[in-house]
């Protein structure tokens, strides 16, 4: 029988105003005792991971971060990164310079920054970014660069000049009212093929135990690898990705029309998927 893998999206599927309802929090809870996984895959960064997960002492196997450029294990420690090319993000800011209703963060590894705003962000944004200038980039590795707009058009155009100047090396996933750029071969679908693929594979022998023979020699048949049966519950646009890459799909009420159409059907939260693939009534 295969593992159980549950890839659940985290602003806007189970983090609502900064917190997780306490339904949702048992029913993860409930799914890692029967011994199934649950794997975190948002474009947040590794501080804003930490922001939310930590005071409710939420726990997972694996997350997926910055839209699939990071994975980290259960204890947010990082075990695959990918960076930006080098030029991104000073291009990024240039394109974006003197226009009204843009705000451009850098995210990476260490630390979360806000570098150009004509927005006005609020104190809980400031709580999780660093005002700063571009002077502070030199030498900084950056992982993600999250825009927020409020001109759908100028949205737009954004998206339009990242294509045409950045295809191949970074792309840019829509999130509500954000655009995430990440590195071009970033993904939350591909951060989790990567984490299934990764999960499948055989345990590498012991180096001490090799005598020089191959398994088939010493009549030492390998483990089968255990298959996993992938679930994905998301909101919205970044998640398509996801949606795709799972065996099985879900959206939410909220979500676009667009997101609802890969989806295999909706659910009211995350706590109603557990439940009944775990044969509990849903609420």
């Amino acid at each position: 029988m295969p593992r159980r893998l549950i890839s659940t999206d985290l602003d806007g599927t189970i983090v609502f105003n900064g917190s997780i309802p306490l339904r949702d929090r048992e029913a993860m809870a409930r799914w890692r005792a029967a011994g199934n996984l649950l794997v975190i895959n948002t474009g947040r960064s590794v501080s804003a991971l930490e922001h939310v997960v930590v005071p409710m002492g939420l726990e997972f196997d694996n997350a997926i971060l910055y839209t699939g450029a990071v994975v980290v294990d259960e204890n947010i420690r990082v075990r695959r990164s990918t960076a930006l090319p080098p030029g991104v993000v000073e291009d990024i800011l240039d394109f974006v310079e003197g226009a009204p209703g843009v705000t451009v963060f850098t995210t990476g590894l260490d630390e979360d920054l806000l570098i150009y705003d004509t927005i006005g962000s609020g104190s809980e944004l400031l709580t999780l970014f660093r005002p700063a200038t571009r002077r502070d980039l030199d030498g900084r590795e950056v992982i993600g660069v999250p825009m927020r707009f409020t001109d759908s058009e100028m949205a737009s155009r954004t998206e339009t000049y990242l294509r045409r100047c950045w295809a191949g090396q970074a792309v840019g996933f829509r999130n509500q009212d954000f655009i995430d750029v990440v590195p071009a071969s970033a993904s939350k679908g591909e951060g989790l093929r990567h984490l299934v693929a990764s999960l499948s594979e055989s345990p590498a022998q012991d180096p001490a135990s090799d005598l020089g023979d191959d398994s088939s020699a010493s009549g030492v048949a390998e483990p089968p690898v255990e298959p996993i049966e992938t679930w994905s519950i998301g909101d919205s646009w970044n998640d398509i990705s996801m949606h795709q890459a799972a065996d099985h799909s879900y959206a939410l009420p909220w979500s676009p029309p667009e997101v609802v159409e890969q989806c295999d059907g909706t659910v009211s939260s995350l706590a109603d998927l557990i439940d009944s693939l775990m044969g509990r009534p849903t609420a």
